[in-house]
């Protein structure tokens, strides 16, 4: 009998690295499929009036978080297709209703599971999706160039959400000319926020950073455009390799 493939350990012979990472999203999606579809299946069946599509669109979410599950789980067994597209229709949702749950408040009289990119979750149901593929990407070691370009993006994007912020902020406070940049901004930087932590710990571990670095790497998501300086200065120094090797020797 043959040994198991590099990075099977149930011998499997699949070549699929399983952790405790898949087994988390199964149980985030599975308590977001339950309690999203419980809370649509209430609200339709009791007030179904007030708010349809608001609640229209928490039941469809229930049922991507149910075929997330789904997804993930065929991708914990070898199969990463089926995830690698759904959750990106994940994503898109997240950012599509909050975005119109921001610009057209007169379509939602009520919350859906998404509204404010799931401000009403923690936020959750927008770092959701970027978790999954960020698995998705890890159980591939040749991609690594992805997690890297994946940690540039969302750094770009927590300083243009700062900009959008404090643009907001100098409106609603200086100006005092209302507040709706502010309602714009928040979520769409909280949203951010948590994605480049979440981007943050597995290019820590890709790239081989050090305490230290990583401990800079997470602060600069606290002061404004700091995440976009470090990441400037970790690609000139040699610290986002895309080859997934340390190129510099940490101090």
């Amino acid at each position: 009998m043959s040994a198991p493939v590099d990075g099977s350990i149930d011998g499997s012979g699949d070549g699929t690295r399983r952790s405790g990472g898949h087994q988390v999203l199964l149980a985030v999606y599975a308590v977001f499929a339950l309690a999203a579809g419980a809370r649509s299946a209430v609200q339709l069946a009791t007030r179904a009036d007030e708010a349809p599509f608001a609640y229209t669109l928490s039941l469809a979410a229930a049922l991507t978080y149910a075929l997330g599950w789904l997804a993930i789980r065929r991708a914990s067994g070898g199969s990463p297709r089926l995830a690698s597209v759904l959750l990106w229709v994940e994503l898109g949702g997240v950012v599509t209703v909050g975005t119109l749950s921001l610009v057209e408040k007169d379509w939602f009289p009520d919350a859906t599971v998404w509204s404010g990119y799931g401000i009403g979750y923690g936020f959750v149901p927008a770092v959701l999706p970027v978790a999954g593929l960020l698995w998705l990407r890890a159980q591939d070691p040749g991609r690594s160039r992805g997690a890297v370009t994946a940690f540039r993006v969302v750094a770009t994007a927590e300083a243009f959400s700062w900009a959008g912020l404090l643009v907001g902020m100098f409106v609603k406070y200086v100006v005092d000319a209302g507040e709706q940049g502010v309602q714009v901004f928040g979520p769409i930087h909280g949203t951010v926020f948590l994605a480049y932590l979440v981007v943050t710990l597995p290019t820590w571990h890709q790239q081989r950073w050090s305490l230290p670095v990583a401990a800079v790497a997470l602060a600069a998501s606290v002061p404004p455009f700091c995440t976009l300086l470090f990441e400037v200065w970790a690609q000139r120094t040699g610290r986002l390799d895309p080859s997934g090797r340390a190129a510099v020797a940490e101090d």
